[in-house]
Parts: C-alpha cells; sequence; structure tokens
C-alpha cells in the first residue's frame, strides 16, 4: 500500500486546475474513505498529517482570494487568510480528535476547529507547523505556480455515497436493498439506472409525438402495442364520443334507446380509467351538454335493464379510425 505521504501527491494532482467546491469535497470525501480504514484514531490523524504536508506544497495559504480558496479569518494574525478547499473538507470529525493520543492530539486536533464555527482563541494548528517547516518550499511554489484553470475531476461518480444524493428515507432504503440485490457499486448502479430512464423519458416524447389518427380502433383497443400510450386513453375518448352520438342520430329509433355520453359510458367502451376519462371530457364539455340536451339525455338514460353499453354500440365499427 502506498505511503499517506504518496497519497498526498496523487491527491495533489486530481486537484490541479480544480475549483469547484463540490468537486474538492467530492475528492476529500475519497481520501477519508481510505484513511477510516485505519482502525485507531490516531493512525487516521497521522495518516492526515501526512497528506496535509503535502498538500501545504501545492495549495499553500494566500494573500489574496484564488480559484478553489476560501476565506478564513482565524489563525495567527499575520498569517495569510485564503486556504485551499480541500482543508476546509478533508478533516476528521469531533469523535477521533477526542480519542487521540495526546501528542497526536496537540495540533492535529486544531486543525479541525479551524473549520468549525468558534469564538474561542485558536491555537497553532497541524498544518501551520507544517507551513513552518516548509517555508522555502512553499515561498517557492508560489513563484513558480501558474494561474489555474477551472477543471472538473475525472470520474467523480467514483467517490460518491449514497448520503451525498440527499435521497428521502424510503428512497435511500429502496436504493439500498436494490444495491445489495443487485451485487453492483453505486457508481455502475446510477449509470444503469440513468440509461433506463433516459430510454423511457425519450420513449414517452417519441410517442407522444407520434399521431393515432390513422391507427385503426380495434389496434387501439386491443394491440398489447399501445395499452400504455400515453396519447391512447384521449384518442379512444375522441372516437367513443362520436360512436354515441353517431348511434344516437342515427341508430336509435326512440328516444328510450338513445345513450347519455358520460364519463362511465366512455370507461365501458374504451377500457380506459374514469379518472382519466374526466380530465380529457373537461375540452369537449360544451359539445357533449349541446348532445344531450338535443335528446334530452340524462344520467337514467343510461338505465336500461339487461343493457349493456358495449353489446349496443360497437366502437371499432362504429368509428373504425380517428380521421373524421
Amino acid at each position: 500500500m502506498a505511503s499517506w505521504g504518496q497519497k498526498g501527491r496523487e491527491l495533489n494532482e486530481q486537484l490541479k486546475e480544480v475549483t469547484d467546491e463540490n468537486a474538492i469535497k467530492a475528492l476529500a470525501n475519497g481520501t477519508l474513505q481510505d484513511i477510516y480504514q485505519l482502525s485507531s484514531a490516531d493512525e487516521r490523524a497521522n495518516a492526515l498529517k501526512q497528506i496535509n504536508r503535502e498538500l501545504l506544497k501545492a495549495f499553500p495559504r494566500s494573500e489574496s482570494e484564488i480559484p478553489g480558496y476560501w476565506h478564513d479569518p482565524k489563525g495567527r494574525e499575520a498569517q495569510p487568510k485564503w486556504r485551499h478547499l480541500i482543508f476546509r473538507h478533508l478533516t476528521l470529525d469531533a469523535r477521533d480528535w477526542d480519542k487521540v493520543g495526546t501528542e497526536t492530539r496537540k495540533g492535529a486536533r486544531e486543525e479541525w476547529k479551524e473549520t468549525q464555527p468558534t469564538e474561542q482563541p485558536i491555537e497553532q494548528t497541524t498544518e501551520q507547523v507544517t507551513e513552518q517547516a516548509t517555508e522555502q518550499v512553499v515561498e517557492q511554489a508560489k513563484k513558480q505556480r501558474k494561474p489555474r484553470q477551472p477543471k472538473q475531476p475525472k470520474q467523480t461518480l467514483k467517490t460518491m455515497t449514497i448520503e451525498q444524493l440527499e435521497l428521502d428515507t424510503d428512497t435511500q432504503a429502496i436504493l439500498t436493498n436494490a444495491l445489495e440485490q443487485s451485487g453492483m457499486a453505486l457508481e455502475e448502479f446510477i449509470k444503469q439506472a440513468i440509461k433506463v430512464y433516459a430510454r423511457t423519458v425519450t420513449g414517452k416524447a417519441k410517442q407522444l409525438s407520434e399521431d393515432l389518427a390513422n391507427i385503426p380502433t380495434q389496434d387501439l383497443l386491443n394491440n398489447p402495442k399501445y395499452s400504455t400510450h400515453p396519447a391512447r386513453a384521449e384518442e379512444l375518448t375522441k372516437r367513443a364520443i362520436r360512436a354515441i352520438k353517431f348511434f344516437n342520430a342515427n341508430k336509435a329509433t326512440e328516444n328510450a334507446d338513445r345513450w347519455m355520453i358520460t364519463q362511465s359510458a366512455i370507461a365501458s367502451l374504451t377500457g380506459s380509467r374514469q379518472g382519466t376519462i374526466k380530465q380529457i371530457l373537461e375540452q369537449y364539455k360544451d359539445d357533449i351538454d349541446s348532445h344531450n340536451q338535443t335528446y334530452g339525455l340524462n344520467p337514467y338514460s343510461n338505465r336500461k335493464p339487461g343493457k349493456d353499453i358495449t353489446e349496443i354500440i360497437n366502437l371499432a365499427e362504429l368509428v373504425p379510425n380517428g380521421v373524421d
């Protein structure tokens, strides 16, 4: 396994030209996952100290604002106040600092304190001690360093955790269970989920742009290809309205034989859900009311003992397609 100093140098390479705080935080979280594989708080604190020593060589404090830095007013009065964002996120939690030994805690715990809200005076930190020891290297690095250009890190999904997705409790539980069942890593699972959902969305968009007017009524009613089509219910509703109107005007010989155009009647003829039909009928309300009033039809008109509208009105026969 590479030394923690080497890991610090590798992190320096990954941070080159990266200024987005979310991207920097993701790299910090990935490094912390490695550190937390160590069994004791002392080991974790020492590992962080070695990594910080390398980070300071590439990202020293600054007297002025630099992309990827944040203004930290804490520290010694004469000390530069701009620090790289990696030091804000690459830190152990308070429980670790409370557990580490006296010698390790002396400066390391203060590194954590510097990123926390406090009104108490801050003692010298591990970062500050290291900075003094490498002052000449830092000054040389300042002179040679070129302005950094924003650049996103490669494959940020690799360091992502479920918590970073900020899901609600139920969704997080479902995702956790799905990961266990699939045996997939979170990164691969997210990629596959995006692929499936993208195909669903583009497929629905393609269907919505498709004109169903020329599709035979028989196919819309019975072909599984159209059973989940988002425009199926509206197209069949329009045809059912036409079929009832045609039957009442041309087939029925007495008013008792006629059918009122209602939500229930349309549902019986099309097989669509009544809730969906109710919304669709709103746009045809005036035409439907006019037809029902013309023949004096009311809800009792459809109460025909021993008769079902689907046995009397053959939708596919009376309206074979959607072309007027």
